[in-house]
């Protein structure tokens, strides 16, 4: 298949609201609708094919055929190493901390965490956690989560819609209430939190903590959030495009599409679009595809040229790489 739409996963975390429905149309009784993954193939959370011969079938599924269609920068037999989700915090998320890569392999026997978001809407006023204000003792973050201060030496971040915050291995963070995003993120579903405002889950208890796990990831000090491999907007035929990363985890370019543009496929990496605002019609080979806001599609790696036409803001994600390697220098070329 050249390209293919894929079914969300959705997720009713009681922190969620209602607002993915109808910000990006997702139909579904769940509520609240904390989070739609739009790109998964996790235990916790697997899309559905919903286009051609294998419609209905989990993505994990496809990918078991199919272990080319992730590009020769996944290393065979890694898996999606990507996840991808728009989620809506009407109430604020626990704050909390990932680990990274050897300690989550070590330990948990998975993938660490390290990820990015892109605001897409807030309420004024609304912030995210982000690191703390000042470097920290160990002793003394105890001692705050146990009184349930750790809040007060986190540093705020008020936000705007279209800001980009990347979020490492062991930042301590948290979204704040009204926030709706774009998270592109490492295929882990690992969190340790460390501050839940004593909130209760649906069978009445107190959700737990991870402290002990927490502290052995956590960096007791101020965040760099910047987006490593961040380039300015570029112009270009039919509109205009922004490197907003380029890490080992995630490469990750936001398309102002506003006309016809084209992008050289490559053998290196598959390709993830997500339609954040308006439309296109895409264009490979002889495959043809609609996609409107909220829509998530697969375009599996493969040399070849995507053909965009439409007006709209459009989300594409491929596989990470060293950003020191000068050979490796897009997801596709534009």
């Amino acid at each position: 298949m050249s390209m293919f739409r894929l079914k969300p996963v959705f997720k009713d975390y009681l922190w969620g609201g209602e607002r993915l429905k109808e910000l990006f149309g997702k139909r579904t009784d769940v509520s609240p609708l904390a989070e739609s993954w739009e790109l998964a193939a996790h235990p916790d959370g697997d899309c559905t094919v919903a286009d051609g011969p294998l419609a209905g079938a989990p993505l994990s599924e496809y990918l078991r055929r199919f272990p080319g269609a992730l590009g020769s920068r996944v290393p065979e037999g890694d898996g999606l190493p990507v996840l991808i989700k728009l989620i809506d915090a009407r109430e604020p998320l626990s704050v909390q901390v990932h680990p990274c890569d050897e300690y989550a392999a070590r330990v948990e026997g998975g993938r660490g965490k390290t990820e990015m978001w892109c605001v897409l809407d807030r309420t004024p006023g609304a912030f995210l956690y982000c690191g703390f204000q000042r470097a920290t003792e160990l002793d003394e973050v105890r001692a705050r989560i146990a009184d349930g201060t750790l809040d007060q030496v986190l540093h705020r971040v008020y936000v705007e819609p279209g800001d980009v915050v990347f979020i490492p291995a062991g930042t301590v963070h948290a979204i704040g209430a009204g926030i709706v995003l774009a998270e592109i993120q490492q295929s882990s579903n690992t969190t340790y939190r460390m501050f839940d405002y004593g909130r209760r889950g649906p069978d009445g208890k107190q959700r737990p903590l991870h402290v002990e796990r927490a502290l052995d990831v956590a960096t007791l000090g101020p965040a760099d959030i910047e987006p490593p491999g961040r380039e300015g907007p570029r112009t270009l035929p039919g509109g205009t495009i922004e490197r907003l990363t380029s890490c080992p985890f995630f490469t990750v370019d936001l398309l102002a599409l506003d006309g016809v543009a084209s992008l050289a496929l490559e053998d290196a990496s598959f390709l993830s679009v997500l339609c954040l605002e308006g439309g296109a019609t895409l264009l490979r080979g002889d495959g043809r595809m609609e996609v409107a806001k909220g829509d998530s599609l697969f375009i599996p790696a493969g040399e070849g040229e995507l053909i965009m036409d439409g007006a709209g803001s459009l989300l594409l994600t491929g596989a990470g790489h060293d950003p020191r390697d000068p050979e490796v220098e897009r997801t596709g070329s534009f």
